[in-house]
């Protein structure tokens, strides 16, 4: 009884992997280049950190 259980455990994630990579597949290919790129850029804006801004009318003193 064990072997089938194991059986159906490793029927079930091979499965759901090639249903993942077929879902993957699909999104990337309706997904354009442009937007991926945009998404790339708003990620970048978000997370990296805030660089101190220079004031100058303070450097002249």
């Amino acid at each position: 009884m064990t072997t089938l259980r194991n059986r159906f455990f490793l029927e079930g994630v091979l499965l759901g992997s090639f249903a993942g990579v077929a879902l993957g597949s699909l999104i990337a290919f309706q997904v354009s280049n442009e937007r991926v790129t945009a998404a790339r850029r708003f990620v970048y804006r978000v997370v990296r950190p805030k660089e101190p801004s220079i004031n100058f009318s303070l450097i002249r003193q």
